[in-house]
C-alpha cells in the first residue's frame, strides 16, 4: 500500500516559494505606497504654488518686487515644519518680472525634495545646486508678469 501525501521536503519547498512570493508582494505594496505619497505631496505643493501665484498676480505691479522677492510661505496640507515655499523675482527687466514660486518638502523617509535642504524658505549657502540663484524644486511655477 502506497502512502499518499506530501513529504517534509516538498512542504519546505512550498513554504519557501510562498515566503518569496509574499515578500515580493510586500515590497511592491511598499513601493506603491511611497509613490502614492510622493504624488500627493507634489499635488499639494503645486496647488500651493498656484495659490501663491494667483495672490501675486492680484497684487499691484509696482510693489511686487518689494513685497514678494525673497518671501516664503507655508504650503497647506503638509505637517508643520515639513514644507516651505519660496518666492523669487528676477527684475533684470523692470517692465517684465520673472516670478518663481517653489515648494520644498520632507518625505516620510526624511529625504528633502527640492533645494531648500533646511526648509527655511531662504537661499542659503550650498542650496543652489543648479546655479539659477533661486530655490528650485520639482514643484515650482515660473511665469512672467508685466505691468497692465
Amino acid at each position: 500500500m502506497k502512502n499518499k501525501g506530501f513529504t517534509l521536503l516538498e512542504l519546505m519547498i512550498t513554504a519557501a516559494i510562498l515566503v518569496i512570493a509574499i515578500t515580493g508582494l510586500l515590497a511592491l505594496f511598499t513601493g506603491l505606497s511611497s509613490l502614492n505619497q510622493n504624488s500627493k505631496n507634489i499635488t499639494l505643493a503645486m496647488i500651493a504654488c498656484q495659490d501663491k501665484m494667483e495672490e501675486i498676480r492680484d497684487s499691484d505691479f509696482s510693489t511686487l518686487y518689494v513685497n514678494y522677492n525673497g518671501a516664503n510661505f507655508d504650503p497647506a496640507g503638509f505637517p508643520t515644519a515639513d514644507a516651505e515655499g519660496a518666492i523669487s523675482i528676477n527684475n533684470t527687466d523692470p517692465d517684465l518680472l520673472e516670478v518663481c514660486a517653489a515648494v520644498s518638502w520632507r518625505e516620510r523617509s526624511n529625504r528633502i525634495i527640492g533645494e531648500d535642504v533646511n526648509l527655511n524658505g531662504s537661499l542659503d549657502g550650498g542650496e543652489d545646486l543648479n546655479g539659477d540663484n533661486r530655490l528650485s524644486s520639482p514643484a515650482e511655477i515660473v511665469t512672467l508678469i508685466g505691468e497692465r
